[in-house]
């Protein structure tokens, strides 16, 4: 009898019928997810200063930034909107705004020349396009423009002061920063696909060139720190504002400070954004991640058809991998950003609409470009393995969006929203966890109506994987 007992048991079975196997965690035939994903509460950054086109990142010594449009191009025509004008007219400086968090995004410190308030630099101009980077050294950097200068501003202090400040590099539209080494910084500047380089902190720059095969905010090289630069493709990319339905177009790769580059295009699926920055990401093993998020077209679209697509580009072999679908609720999507941590570890966020709402959603993976994993006692081959989260938990807008990015300031009512900018971005915090900034429309001016400009967002994991081991 205990010999068929035994029997039964290797077998997985009992005299009552089948009963599942327990296999060790080793051989349980899946990618590992690290648990749940989940995020805390949304914290508002500042409920009474505008909040369009945030950028988010931790800061050397532990602390988080986030900076914002002024708003003075993210403004609501609806009449209703008048009462919330103080939001704007009053901390407006003509310079983009910054805040700090001490104490890992529960309150925020707005940063002024005195204090809270005022300007962030003396010598800085420009209301919008922030974007923030840390280099090597510790030295956080940030820019934005007047449409006709585009200022580079630094801080040595992990982000409290930003007592260094290039009014004008150059002109044009759109900038994007990389540090790189100790007091090394790229600045390219979508107009023209400008390409310029600091050794000094950002106090003088050189040109490196125009018309670059890349578009977009550059990485660092994780194979080659030293002048290494990866970045989005132009070839069949997203380049002008207000672009949808098309695909990321793929990577470009240079070993020499942006002089010279080799490129790989890849196709995804539709994507609906108005820079390639940000759709890419590198882990610090080298493998390069490209992700789409595409479904919304803009006033009047009432499809639910979006998807968010992500692919990886092995740098051995210098292919791409199969586009990978990640499974999400039905509903549109829009404005993809991504991260990525140690080698297979990638977070995602983007824009999601359902009905007349949009949240912000994210995604992680442990395995983002597949991974060999122990199963039945043998070692097979798994493909991505992705889990998915309501990052917002709630609406951060209402209605339609305008996806003709400064022209839609020349439409008024619902058809010329533009109060969210044009992206929501995702970073990591010193745990590895994501932290995240979107712009939000959903509070009231002192009468109930609607905001003249969004307020900033901040989004933080409670939740599930790191990407650092």
């Amino acid at each position: 009898m205990r010999r068929r007992t035994a029997l039964l048991a290797a077998l997985g079975l009992t005299s009552a019928g089948l009963v599942p196997l327990a296999l060790p965690a080793s051989a349980a035939c899946g990618a590992p997810t690290g648990g749940r994903l989940a995020f805390a509460k949304p914290v508002y950054v500042d409920e009474n200063r505008a909040g369009g086109e945030p950028s988010v990142i931790a800061a050397p010594d532990g602390g988080l930034l986030v900076s914002a449009h002024a708003g003075t191009t993210h403004v609501n025509k609806d009449p209703q909107s008048v009462a919330g004008v103080g939001d704007f007219a009053n901390n407006h400086w003509n310079q983009t705004l910054n805040w700090r968090s001490d104490d890992g995004g529960r309150t925020w410190q707005h940063i002024g020349l005195i204090g809270d308030k005022g300007p962030h630099s003396a010598s800085s101009s420009g209301f919008s396009d922030p974007d923030l980077t840390v280099d090597a050294g510790g030295r956080v950097y940030n820019t934005e423009i007047n449409l006709v200068n585009v200022s580079v501003y630094s801080s040595t202090d992990g982000g409290r002061t930003w007592p260094i400040a290039n009014p004008v590099v150059t002109t044009g539209d759109r900038p994007w920063l990389t540090g790189a080494r100790k007091d090394e910084v790229y600045l390219y500047v979508n107009t023209a696909r400008q390409l310029w380089r600091s050794t000094n902190g950002g106090l003088t720059f050189s040109l490196i060139g125009t018309n670059m095969p890349v578009t977009g905010k550059l990485l660092v090289d994780p194979l080659k720190p030293a002048g290494g630069l990866i970045g989005p493709a132009v070839n069949t990319g997203v380049e002008a504002e207000g672009t949808a339905g098309s695909t990321p177009g793929g990577v470009a790769i240079s070993a020499d400070e942006g002089r010279t580059w080799e490129t790989f295009p890849v196709e995804l699926g539709r994507t609906t954004q108005f820079f390639t920055a940000g759709a890419t990401a590198v882990d610090k093993a080298g493998t390069i991640y490209q992700v789409a998020a595409g479904g919304y077209q803009g006033g009047g679209d009432r499809e639910d058809d979006g998807e968010v697509t992500v692919a990886s580009f092995d740098r051995t072999s210098k292919t791409w991998s199969p586009v990978t679908v990640i499974s999400r609720p039905k509903g549109d999507a829009m404005w993809p950003w991504v991260v990525a941590g140690d080698a297979g570890r990638v977070g995602v966020v983007w824009l999601e609409r359902r009905g007349d709402e949009f949240r912000v959603m994210a995604a992680t993976s442990l395995n983002a470009a597949g991974s060999w994993e122990r199963c039945g006692g043998k070692t097979v081959r798994m493909k991505p393995r992705w889990q998915v989260a309501d990052a917002t938990g709630r609406p951060v807008h209402r209605g339609d969006i305008c996806l003709n990015g400064t022209a839609c300031n020349a439409n008024t009512g619902p058809t010329g929203e533009r109060r969210l900018g044009e992206y929501v971005t995702v970073a990591l915090d010193p745990q590895g966890r994501l932290i995240a900034a979107t712009s939000d429309t959903m509070l009231t001016n002192p009468l109930g109506g609607p905001k003249t400009v969004s307020n900033p967002l901040f989004l933080k994991q409670s939740g599930g994987p790191s990407l650092y081991k």
